[in-house]
């Protein structure tokens, strides 16, 4: 039972670390996707005397969210703007529906403003940026998101979702081996009979 239950364990953590392994690089693509967004992909609105680029960090339209970074500066000078307010808008025309969020940047990252946002329906969103500073005001639309009615799994969803029922069947096989290891011992034992510990002479006294 010892041995078996040891060698048992042995592939269980096996079969988790490959795990770790797979889910490892996984993570680092997601981190490294990350760190390579900047400023020179997005798309570039006017927003009264704001030049600003709204960049799509992360997104899952499924599930009505939006991860988005706004990179703003002087429309005139291209100097960078770090004490606007941003206020982005979200209307959804076909159910006359509209949600509010704000975007705030950093002292590390002052040209930089970041927001989420969780568009609740579905349908076709415009989201148009409101910016002031001490330059002035303006606004313009910026992007159009369609939200499927479908909710659809992502790549890395699925990914996961794999990763996560293999090491639940990992985990079944080793409680349904090692009942079965267990009932076959328990049946050997049946089959052997039971053991006298001590044998007797015929005449009833115990062997030498």
């Amino acid at each position: 039972m010892g041995i078996i239950s040891i060698k048992h364990k042995i592939v269980f953590v096996g079969a988790l670390f490959a795990a770790l392994l797979l889910l490892a690089p996984i993570s680092a693509a997601f981190a490294q996707d990350d760190e390579r967004l900047g400023e020179n992909r997005g798309v570039d609105v006017i927003a009264g005397p704001h030049a600003v680029r709204v960049v799509i960090i992360n997104s899952n339209p499924a599930a009505g969210f939006i991860q988005m970074a706004m990179f703003i500066t002087d429309a005139s000078t291209g100097e960078t703007v770090s004490d606007a307010r941003v206020i982005l808008l979200a209307n959804n025309n076909g159910e006359d529906f509209e949600s509010v969020w704000t975007a705030h940047n950093s002292p590390n990252s002052p040209r930089r403003y970041d927001t989420r946002m969780n568009l609740g329906s579905t349908g076709d969103w415009i989201i148009s940026v409101d910016v002031s500073s001490s330059l002035g005001r303006g606004g313009a639309e910026a992007l159009h998101i369609l939200v499927p009615s479908l909710n659809r799994y992502t790549n890395g969803s699925l990914v996961f979702f794999a990763i996560f029922a293999a090491m639940m069947l990992g985990v079944a096989y080793l409680f349904w081996s090692v009942k079965r290891d267990n009932r076959r011992r328990a049946a050997a034992l049946l089959a052997a009979g039971p053991i006298d510990p001590i044998a007797r002479e015929p005449d009833g006294e115990p062997q030498s």
